[in-house]
């Protein structure tokens, strides 16, 4: 194996192994999340999406910005002799930039709020206050990402990784004190939630991800760059950013705007189907439904994909500007390759078993919560090959400053995620449209993605190793469907021996209990 395949993989390694930390304290985290708020009703839904419209902000103003034109621009801010000065003045201004736009959104909840969330005035007023007790968090990720991409440059990927386990236990230690004192609040109204209520809930998670942020000081002085503000921006780059970070802002939109209307959905549907079909709004799945079965889906994609896809960039872009493009194309054939398989067994994995997974990873929450989560478990879990294929590709393509590509790829992307979603949602009734999304996320995605290989192909001088990634995924697509149908044919006697009934032998157990009852 080469040294640098080596490099690769240890840092694949320490990532995978940090993001395995942080997504299983982060699993806890949402455990104590559902005892506390439960995963259906108002005080869930308003959480989820409070907690959501930070982030959403974030990655719209500065997210795609930074994911897209920092690395490569700070591998080659690296190479000069005054890399540190020049550091200096990118955190600096990213200090400065994040400041600004964390007050005027935090200014902006209430336009925030009405632009995310459908509701009632009560479900309107504590996503308002979740919201505004999350904002400060925009600053804070924009500062772990700043730091944490200065950090991957210099091969220094542990404290990066892991230093999010430290905001998991933070929320956590709020969550399981609000359990404590106050205990499960699913059905509570919006008085119930108090100023000490909010801090123990929305308040720990914000403060946890300071620390996740803050952290990252120390090891950018042990690797030798000891932060000083400096003002100014020569000698930073920004004009050869901007071509990359055009098309990445244009991607973060359109992610946005889709983003506002699946939200819209979910958020509403609880309330359409009590107002049209008289359903008890626990009963129907919602947005926190949705976020829940997207956590568990993450699991896995945030674990192997996006561990690869960190470690991977800088040194694909470390190749691509010494213009050595075999070792470039040996890297990302070697990442397709690896995650494509894992991927396959965890896509498996959501459609044979997803109930018994859900209660598994999320005991706090009852058998009806699971099965609401498990459909859209399923539906996101069949695009996560390819979404996961995607991530890697995209960071492949900033490297070779190509913001382009991507951007054509999402457009084509979230156009027919949305005909599928604002199609099957008017055709359907709201118990299925947090399942609709779930579909639109996976079919988009298969749809779209032949349209990146020609485009890959050329920047990789028409060749791209595609024998040995075809090979790979066909072997393992061939696997999984013999995994599939044999674990279909078992799920009936497994979910019996765990004590969990599908939605069919559900209806089949009430028919059978209203024929008794008419008979007596």
């Amino acid at each position: 194996m080469s040294s640098s395949s080596s490099s690769l993989g240890r840092n694949s390694m320490i990532m995978a192994a940090g993001t395995a930390a942080s997504r299983v304290t982060g699993q806890v985290r949402t455990i104590l999340l559902a005892a506390a708020l439960g995963t259906t009703g108002m005080a869930a839904n308003a959480y989820q999406a409070g907690a959501m419209i930070p982030q959403a902000v974030f990655t719209l103003v500065s997210g795609g910005i930074f994911n897209a034109v920092l690395v490569p621009q700070i591998v080659r801010t690296l190479q000069q002799k005054d890399a540190e000065e020049r550091l200096n003045k990118l955190i600096t201004l990213a200090i400065a930039m994040l400041g600004g736009i964390t007050l005027i959104m935090a200014a902006a909840t209430p336009l925030l709020t009405m632009l995310y969330v459908r509701g009632t005035p009560e479900m309107m007023a504590l996503t308002n206050a979740f919201t505004l007790w999350c904002m400060p968090q925009i600053f804070f990720y924009g500062l772990y990402t700043v730091l944490g991409q200065i950090l991957a440059a210099k091969d220094h990927f542990g404290t990066y990784a892991w230093s999010s386990v430290g905001a998991n236990l933070i929320s956590c230690a709020g969550f399981t004190a609000f359990i404590v004192l106050f205990g499960r609040s699913t059905e509570q109204p919006v008085a119930f939630w108090t100023a000490n209520k909010l801090a123990l809930t929305a308040g720990t998670w914000t403060l946890g991800v300071a620390f996740q942020a803050l952290i990252l000081f120390l090891p950018l002085t042990r690797c030798g760059i000891r932060y000083r503000p400096r003002f100014g921006v020569a000698g930073i780059g920004l004009k050869s950013m901007g071509s990359v970070a055009g098309w990445s802002v244009g991607i973060v939109i359109l992610d946005q705007l889709v983003n506002i209307i699946t939200t819209n959905i979910t958020t509403s549907a609880p309330d359409q189907a009590h107002a049209t079909m008289g359903l008890n709004m626990l009963d129907v799945a919602g947005n926190a439904t949705y976020q829940n079965a997207f956590t568990l889906y993450m699991l896995p994609y945030s674990l192997i994909a996006v561990s690869v896809a960190t470690a991977l960039f800088p040194k694909i872009s470390r190749a691509i500007a010494d213009h050595d493009i075999p070792d470039a194309r040996d890297a990302l054939s070697q990442s397709l390759r690896s995650v494509g398989v894992l991927m396959v067994f965890f896509t498996v994995a959501f459609i044979v078993m997803p109930v018994p997974i859900i209660l598994a990873l999320l005991p706090s929450v009852s058998v009806k919560e699971a099965m609401l989560i498990a459909t859209p478990l399923t539906m996101l879990g069949l695009g996560l090959p390819v979404s996961s294929a995607y991530l890697i590709i995209q960071r492949t393509f900033y490297a070779f400053e190509d913001g382009r590509t991507p951007f054509l790829f999402m457009l084509l992307f979230n156009a027919m995620f949305v005909v599928l979603v604002l199609g099957g949602a008017a055709m359907t009734s709201p118990t299925m449209w947090v399942a609709i999304v779930g579909v639109g996320s996976a079919v988009g995605h298969l749809l779209a993605f032949p349209f990146l290989i020609p485009s890959l192909r050329r920047r990789f001088e028409g060749r791209l190793d595609g024998r040995r990634i075809l090979a790979s995924y066909g072997k393992a697509i061939v696997a999984g469907s013999a995994a599939v149908i044999v674990g279909v044919l078992l799920r009936r006697p497994v979910y019996a021996l765990l004590g969990v009934m599908s939605s069919a032998d559900r209806a089949a157990a009430g028919s059978r209990d209203a024929a008794a009852a008419d008979g007596g």
